[in-house]
């Protein structure tokens, strides 16, 4: 895993590396070209939680989680698309534009009504805007 997202996620509560099963589950689910960093982070830590600042509350998912949140609505055509791994811990979704790799976020009360908002071209860039959102 690169430097800077060990040095961004060093707040973080992280859970414990998953069992081998669980982490080829989630290899498996996965059908579209995913940010292999995120992949690493997975395998390492299964999901953390935190302040990435003090205004930036961050929960990723643990895998079990992300397999059983996938599609978040299965009704909903525009969750095909996308792979969610985490939350604000409240409303605001993340996850993974499989048409392209960014980030997004989506309200989960707002997910047929608006368009997801890019948050991050890859999970570096992600964290990074949120760990440098001081307002």
């Amino acid at each position: 895993m690169k430097k800077v997202i060990e040095n961004l996620i060093s707040q973080l509560d992280k859970n414990l590396p998953p069992i081998e099963s669980s982490y080829l589950s989630l290899i498996n689910k996965i059908d579209f070209k995913i940010d292999e960093d995120f992949v690493l982070f997975m395998r390492e830590f299964n999901g953390a939680e935190g302040f990435l600042n003090n205004d930036s509350f961050i929960l990723i998912w643990n895998i079990d989680d992300i397999i059983a949140l996938n599609p978040y609505f299965l009704d909903v055509k525009a969750c095909v698309s996308l792979f969610f791994f985490g939350s604000d811990g409240s409303n605001l979704g993340y996850a993974f534009d499989k048409k392209n790799g960014t980030v997004v976020a989506i309200d989960f009360l707002e997910i047929m009504e608006k368009e997801p908002e890019i948050v991050g071209e890859n999970f570096e860039s992600f964290l990074l805007k949120f760990a440098n959102n001081r307002s």
